[in-house]
């Protein structure tokens, strides 16, 4: 059966994933070189704004649920190159979006009718976030 706390558990392992992802993507700006880590320092930095908003949201809600927001970010492997880094970060992207919209349809279902429109707002921005990777993937 599906529950407030499941929600809040499921939004927990997001706002870790948030966390993880700005770690990440901190990590990988400070890795770009040359002419192509240019642009993708300036789009991590973008992205990386977004991903402070998906987070402060994320915690103000599982508090509001009722629930005690984590802290500790999930994990992520370091590819050596720039490309393998991006088509991993393209991968996380998009399974971040399918987490979102599952989360969204328990949300609907509890009733939580702001919620789920927000993580849909939410896999909407990791789904252009992927987009963005795939368009920078095509052309290194």
């Amino acid at each position: 059966m599906s529950t407030k706390e499941t929600l809040i558990q499921y939004l927990n392992e997001d706002l870790a994933a948030e966390y993880g992802t700005i770690i990440r993507y901190s990590y990988q700006s400070g890795k770009a070189f040359g002419l192509m880590g240019s642009e993708l320092r300036a789009l991590l930095a973008r992205e990386i704004a977004d991903e402070l908003g998906h987070a402060a949201f994320l915690n103000d809600v599982i508090v509001d649920l009722g629930g005690e927001p984590v802290t500790t970010p999930a994990t992520f492997d370091k590819p050596e190159s720039l490309r393998e880094m991006l088509v991993r970060d393209e991968q996380m992207e998009l399974q971040d979006v399918k987490n979102y919209v599952a989360h969204a349809e328990l949300a609907d279902k509890l009733g939580f009718v702001e919620l789920k429109l927000k993580l849909e707002e939410m896999a909407a921005d990791e789904a252009g976030h992927a987009r963005e990777l795939r368009r920078i993937l095509k052309g290194m």
